[in-house]
């Protein structure tokens, strides 16, 4: 009899201590990017999360989740466990479980370069481009671009947002070239497709919202 209730009391205590890591299980989506920390340094940054339980956003010092290192520009959705404090008034610390996802959101990455430079343009939609014949310039200083066809002149005004492009209307000559307009038609509406970029080296490389290359260029030198 003895023996039955030491076993009851050793389940009992066991089952409460998984329902009691159960509890402290928490699924955080981190934010991909930093706010200013609250009631501390104004340069201090922290990371801003909120819990797919529904929790309302609350923020966290940069290393409050042990085992997590956020990069900038990545969107996380984690799953942690919430540590014992030592003292009441402690900051609440998590414990990194697993990476459920991560996402990169281009216009919050903070180590976009500046777009600028003239290119000759290589390639639309994957196909190869004769590069003697579509020109690219980009003048980050009033956010424009502008070029040539070899048979119309374009520009259009763009924002950058980390690496996320966004463009308006493009505004063109209006010549008729009767060999170069199915290609030329292709181009322009290539802007209405862009995201984000990749600038690597001297290649410049633009993607649609599903990261489809659709325009590829080469600085000139």
């Amino acid at each position: 009899m003895k023996q039955n209730i030491h076993y009851i009391i050793i389940f009992l205590l066991c089952t409460f201590y998984a329902s009691a890591q159960e509890q402290s299980i928490l699924t955080l989506e981190v934010a991909p990017y930093l706010v200013p920390c609250e009631d501390s340094d104004p340069e201090e940054m922290c990371l801003q999360l909120l819990s797919t339980n529904g929790e309302d956003l609350f923020i966290i010092t940069t290393d409050a989740i042990e085992g997590f290192i956020a990069e900038s520009g990545f969107e996380y959705t984690l799953e942690v466990q919430v540590l014992p404090k030592l003292k009441e008034d402690d900051l609440t610390r998590y414990q990194l479980q697993k990476v459920i996802s991560k996402i990169w959101v281009p216009q919050y990455a903070v180590d976009a370069p500046e777009l600028k430079g003239s290119f000759k343009v290589v390639g639309i939609n994957g196909l190869p481009l004769n590069p003697n014949q579509t020109e690219l310039i980009i003048n980050a200083n009033n956010s424009v671009m502008r070029g040539s066809t070899e048979c119309n002149n374009y520009h259009l005004f763009f924002k950058q947002f980390g690496y996320s492009l966004v463009f308006s209307k493009i505004l063109t000559t209006d010549l008729f070239c009767a060999s170069r307009r199915p290609l030329q038609d292709e181009y322009f509406i290539v802007f209405n497709r862009v995201h984000h970029f990749e600038f690597k080296g001297d290649v410049l490389k633009l993607y649609d919202f599903n990261d489809t290359l659709v325009l590829e260029a080469n600085l000139l030198r």
